[in-house]
């Protein structure tokens, strides 16, 4: 409803502007502009502490990454030297 209220506006604006000086051209820009004028959101700025806990959330999760992979990491390495013992076992045991 909202959309529809600012084209109708802008439409509006362009039509006067032609009745008024008769320059379809410009009359066209008007319109254009003004869709353009109220349809692009300005650049939201953050304030400077909720950036830096955003930094810190961010942080923290990427540490949590890495560590998880590297928990990851030794797990597997573990199964493979056990993997290793078993078959070393087996070889031993024949």
């Amino acid at each position: 409803m909202v959309h529809l209220l600012k084209v109708i506006v802008a439409f509006a604006i362009a039509v006067m502007w032609y009745y008024l000086t008769g320059n379809q051209e410009i009359a066209i820009a008007f319109l254009v502009l003004m869709l353009i004028i109220s349809f692009v959101r300005p650049i939201a700025y953050q304030s400077t502490t909720e950036r830096q806990e955003f930094i810190e959330k961010f942080r923290k999760s990427k540490e949590r990454q890495i560590n998880l992979e590297l928990m990851r990491k030794e797990e597997k390495r573990r199964a493979q030297e056990e993997k290793g013992k078993k078959k070393s076992k087996e070889e031993d045991s024949e």
